[in-house]
């Protein structure tokens, strides 16, 4: 099989932006957030057993954009999906990440970070 093709061509796009200081800190941040969790479901079914997982919660990516003067909800790496109840389904909601703009956006991050490290080296 194949990975999945994101499109990512120029003449679907407005030109990409630099981002701003207030961005790069959170995506600094952020990098320092991610850990290892397990799934409540999980550990409930398969105790010690159940395995880890390597990431960070949405919610804490909002609470750290928003301390950074930034709106979450207007970052595609950041999902929030709501439905009504439907027969036997209550109604709810849940957040999720796109982990592949996460990714990038940390990855601005380390740039940053990396260099900042060889201008003062």
């Amino acid at each position: 099989g194949t990975g999945t093709i994101n499109t990512s061509d120029a003449r679907e796009k407005t030109p990409v932006a630099p981002l701003t200081p207030d961005e790069i800190a959170a995506a600094r941040v952020l990098a320092r957030e991610i850990g290892s969790y397990q799934f409540l479901d999980a550990v409930a079914t398969k105790g010690y057993d159940a395995r880890l997982h390597i990431g960070l919660t949405v919610q804490r990516a909002m609470q750290l954009l928003a301390e950074h003067g930034l709106d979450p909800l207007r970052y595609g790496f950041i999902c929030h999906d709501a439905w009504a109840a439907d027969g036997d389904t209550p109604a709810g909601d849940r957040y999720a990440f796109r982990p592949d703009e996460l990714l990038l956006f940390i990855a601005r991050g380390f740039e940053a970070r990396l260099a900042a490290l060889e201008a003062a080296a």
